[in-house]
């Protein structure tokens, strides 16, 4: 009787959805509505709406800035529950029980990290900064920095490796996104009238930009730090 009901059950949620999924126009048809009506308007609005010249830019932070900070809290969040699991899964082992690193780091890496660090820092602070106005953003810039923190962290010394990220700035920082995203919102309600709105004046199109660059900066952060510390919690870093 059970399985009978769960099958009912099964074939009821199932058949609305096929029906639903019957009536979407063809995949890939130009003239589907998104095409159509949906693309041209971002694409001949959006940086004058958006207040970046970089229509996705102008998408992901201001016609879906509420989804965008869902996602990066949504990260936080993950983060942060990562990192519980990790540590109490590690609170009853002692350190010479733990694995240490199984391959030594070669010279040549070394080298090369210590060389193209400098390179690859200020490349991750630009793609950050101009991601209103060329592709790139916070996300990405994010995950450069991220990446160059992992591989710095398995060239150091125990020692400078933990100097490398401080307990204290670190929590703050993993936070930067939703932070940055709650300031620069409440900053948008204050002067545009609307949480996360944006200046749309000429006039105040320097002020919309500053607000963009708090939030992809806050992004960038928050990201690298993510990745950073889920990373050096797994104990990679020696």
């Amino acid at each position: 009787m059970k399985r009978a009901l769960v099958i009912l059950l099964l074939v009821a949620v199932a058949l609305p959805l096929l029906l639903a999924v019957s009536q979407l126009p063809p995949h890939g048809d130009p003239d589907n509505p998104p095409h159509v009506h949906i693309a041209p308007r971002y694409l001949e609005s959006g940086p004058e709406e958006g207040g970046a010249e970089n229509v996705v830019t102008a998408v992901i932070l201001n016609y879906r800035g509420f989804d965008t900070q869902g996602e990066v809290t949504v990260i936080f969040t993950a983060m942060a529950a990562v990192v519980a699991v990790l540590v109490m899964g590690s609170a009853g082992t002692a350190p010479a029980e733990r694995p240490a690193a199984a391959v030594p780091v070669s010279v040549i890496v070394r080298f090369i990290v210590r060389v193209l660090a400098p390179f690859i820092a200020v490349f991750s602070v630009y793609v950050v900064l101009n991601g209103h106005v060329t592709p790139g953003g916070g996300f990405q810039g994010g995950t450069i920095a991220g990446a160059l923190v992992i591989a710095l962290t398995l060239i150091l010394s125990e020692q400078d490796a933990r100097a490398l990220l401080p307990r204290r700035p670190e929590r703050l920082l993993q936070a930067a996104a939703p932070i940055t995203f709650f300031v620069v919102g409440i900053a948008g309600l204050a002067i545009a009238g609307d949480y996360l709105a944006y200046p749309r004046t000429e006039e105040l199109r320097w002020l919309t930009t500053i607000m963009l660059t708090v939030v992809e900066l806050g992004i960038g952060v928050g990201g690298a730090m993510v990745i950073a510390t889920i990373f050096r919690t797994m104990g990679a870093d020696r």
